[in-house]
């Protein structure tokens, strides 16, 4: 039995993708001959834990990595479980301490998941040339890059000089059963919904702006429900509240019937101004059945595909009228149609067993290590 030892900075406290993911992929990996050994930087939840192991997995808690690869730390790790793979995601790909642990003796095969939103800077100059080459380089200490989207493929390569051969390219997928059942039709009064952070890197001043906009052109526009909480919040309900138009904004804060909003919303808003990597809320909406009016930030408009309909990001004007055009009657229909190719896009691309099938294929190459 071979044995791939994944070190993640996470503390899950609740259930979330990376620890649905894990719990799926411990049992296939297994019955290829591989046994996983993750190392998470903090306690996790009950169920994980027991679930995780129930499936073959091994679990190790290491808070001296929460926020930093501790070389200390990882060395002893690495010489207790003597890995054949190693596997690293939320530190720093190309640090020293990060790359020495890749190299450890027992390590035949290093791989690096890379699902960071964080925009990479454009260099130029001899700066860029000094990123690129040190890409290049280093990123070769690495059998596989994983990754979320072409879109950030592509930004590894231009922005940090990965090498292209390196990169391998996964989507994220989500369990689909809580979408099971989408209402057969929508009312045509049924909100507008965005369900995120209130922030502003996630756009949510734009989306009011646009809102805004729109209610002055159509004053019988829907009412725009905002779902989730942030440090924006109280500054945008004031804004709101200023606007005179707190009776058609409504804020939820967190909420645990997300699936349910979504299915029975007009439409979803991902007005999103960073560089989205692979977005979770995205491929939700998708599975809702409702049709989706996005930024083009990030890998927004790749998630989307053909039916999704996108906006400048940051272009409250352009956000106002998507929704003016897109919200009329005579759009209703086609605006329905785009709703049903999401959905059906989301369950054959973007499903759990889809993403812990590609895993697990690449991953039994450790087998043969």
């Amino acid at each position: 039995m071979k044995r791939l030892l994944y070190f993640v900075d996470l503390v899950p406290r609740v259930p979330v993708g990376g620890t649905i993911w894990l719990t799926a992929l411990a049992a296939p990996l297994l019955a290829c001959g591989v046994e996983l050994h993750v190392v998470l930087s903090g306690d996790a939840y009950e169920k994980f834990v027991r679930e995780f192991q129930d499936n073959g997995g091994k679990l190790i808690i290491e808070p001296a990595m929460r926020h930093k690869f501790d070389a200390a730390a990882a060395r002893r790790i690495l010489e207790q479980i003597q890995p054949d793979a190693v596997c690293f995601m939320f530190y720093p790909m190309l640090s020293r301490p990060v790359l020495k642990a890749a190299s450890f003796p027992s390590v035949r095969r290093a791989y690096y998941i890379d699902q960071s939103s964080k925009p990479l800077q454009q260099q130029s100059g001899l700066k860029k040339l000094f990123v690129t080459l040190r890409g290049w380089l280093m990123g070769r200490r690495y059998n596989t890059i994983i990754t979320v989207s072409d879109f950030k493929r592509g930004r590894l390569v231009q922005r940090l000089g990965l090498p292209a051969s390196r990169i391998h390219r996964i989507y994220n997928g989500v369990e689909t059963f809580k979408y099971d059942h989408p209402p057969a039709s929508i009312a045509a009064d049924a909100p507008l919904l965005y369900v995120g952070q209130i922030a502003d890197f996630k756009g949510v001043p734009t989306l009011l702006t646009a809102y805004r906009q729109f209610c002055q052109s159509s004053p019988d526009a829907p009412c725009l429900h905002i779902a989730g909480d942030g440090p924006m919040r109280e500054e945008l309900e004031k804004r709101v509240q200023e606007w005179g138009l707190a009776d058609r904004i409504k804020f939820l804060g967190q909420r645990g019937d997300v699936p349910e909003l979504m299915m029975s919303a007009r439409l979803i808003l991902i007005p999103s101004e960073w560089d989205e990597a692979c977005a979770f809320v995205a491929i939700e909406a998708m599975l809702a059945g409702r049709p989706v009016i996005a930024s083009d930030a990030g890998s927004l408009a790749e998630l989307l595909g053909d039916n999704g309909i996108t906006h400048r990001a940051g272009d409250a004007a352009e956000l106002a009228q998507k929704l003016e055009e897109w919200l009329k009657p005579e759009s209703i229909t086609a605006l329905e149609s785009r709703a049903a190719n999401l959905r059906q896009r989301a369950l054959a691309e973007f499903n759990l067993d889809k993403m812990v099938t590609q895993y697990a294929n690449l991953w039994a190459e450790v087998a043969e290590a």
